[in-house]
């Protein structure tokens, strides 16, 4: 995320590209070298990180760790320390003063998200004495091929070789693919239109000032509905899980079977929009919230979820198998109903976005009278 003009970047010795021009949507080569490169270089390497604690600890889930943490070092990357490495003489607190307003929503809506994240997933990975169920699967798989052999005789499984051939596909199958989505799904703040300076309000390339300031309180409502969306489902969920009841269908569960994944989309969708709003967006910055959709839905989430999910119920009894299958034929995966428009919780979660959309807006006008005035 170039925020004032091109950098040079620190993985390679060659002098900056030329900024892109006005008119320029996309240039292949120029955001390879400036956002994907980087970015696959730095989470590769948290990857890596990763993958050895995991396999120092033997637990597959250091890997939730580090989705949460890698995204608020790459904004901070792109943002603070990429442009201060490429020698502007001032220090990383002066430099992040002199921050654009939009900047500043983007680097710390990020970093609140992330670390908020990181905090609930570490806290879930330490209350556990075993591996997550998903990652036991994987293990499984392991073991079953392992076990194939001739059906007459008893077949003796040696866990060790199990351990250790499970651990040497996890980086090529598990932590190195997700390095890959990281690099592309942070394109929603790295994809930033450098070939402009990140102005406060008023940009020339924006139009009106009271355009301007409602799409600020959009972007900040639907990140402000996202995170909600996500505290709710994770507060619900614990308290469920202490009860050790039923399958948790109430509050913002009552909206969707995954309302952390619908919650973790809006808060990325909404940093193209902090970047829309500043008059920097560029369309390729799109690609973020579309390549996290698709993993969220297709690839490590829901769909990783409910298979696991519904192996489960099926092993704890026929009711509440029953009872899941029910609620999947009730509620859809990822987005609301037309029926939500009667759920209560559907309209306290647009109303928190709403309020903080309402604020931003207040503080849009606020800021640019007090400048007009000076």
């Amino acid at each position: 995320m170039d925020f004032q003009s091109t950098p040079r970047s620190p993985f390679s010795p060659r002098l900056p590209h030329p900024p892109l021009p006005t008119s320029t949507t996309t240039n292949t080569l120029g955001i390879l070298s400036s956002h994907i490169f980087p970015s696959l270089t730095l989470h590769t390497t948290l990857s890596l990180a990763a993958y050895s604690a995991g396999r120092f600890t033997n637990r597959l889930d250091a890997k939730d760790l580090l989705w949460p943490s890698a995204f608020v070092g790459n904004v901070w990357y792109h943002g603070v320390v990429w442009p201060y490495m490429s020698g502007r003489g001032r220090g990383v607190w002066e430099f992040i003063r002199e921050m654009g307003y939009g900047n500043k929503l983007i680097l710390g809506g990020v970093t609140v998200w992330g670390c908020r994240l990181f905090w609930k997933v570490f806290w879930r990975v330490k209350g556990r004495e075993r591996d997550d169920g998903r990652y036991e699967r994987y293990r499984e798989v392991i073991r079953r091929k392992k076990g194939k052999g001739d059906l007459e005789k008893a077949v003796v499984i040696d866990e060790g070789e199990v351990e250790r051939e499970m651990w040497n596909k996890a980086f090529l199958g598990i932590f190195l693919p997700e390095a890959v989505v990281q690099s592309f799904v942070s394109l929603g703040w790295s994809g930033v239109g450098y070939s402009r300076s990140y102005g406060s309000f008023n940009h020339p390339d924006q139009g009106s000032i009271g355009d301007t300031k409602w799409v600020h309180g959009i972007a900040v409502g639907v990140f402000a509905a996202g995170l909600a969306l996500e505290v709710l489902a994770d507060s619900q969920l614990g308290r469920s899980k202490k009860k050790k009841g039923k399958i948790v269908r109430d509050g913002v569960w009552s909206i969707v079977r995954h309302p952390n994944y619908l919650g973790d989309f809006l808060v990325h969708l909404s940093f193209p929009l902090m970047a829309l709003a500043d008059g920097v967006f560029n369309p390729i910055m799109f690609i973020g919230p579309i390549a996290n959709y698709i993993f969220l839905r297709f690839i490590g989430g829901d769909k990783e979820n409910e298979q696991y999910q519904m192996e489960k119920y099926k092993k704890e009894g026929a009711e509440k198998y029953e009872e899941y299958k029910e609620w999947k034929a009730e509620k859809n995966s990822f987005w609301p109903g037309i029926r939500e428009v009667g759920n209560l919780w559907t309209w306290v979660v647009v109303g928190i976005g709403g309020l903080a959309a309402a604020g931003e807006f207040y503080i849009c006008n606020s800021t640019y009278t007090i400048v007009n005035v000076n």
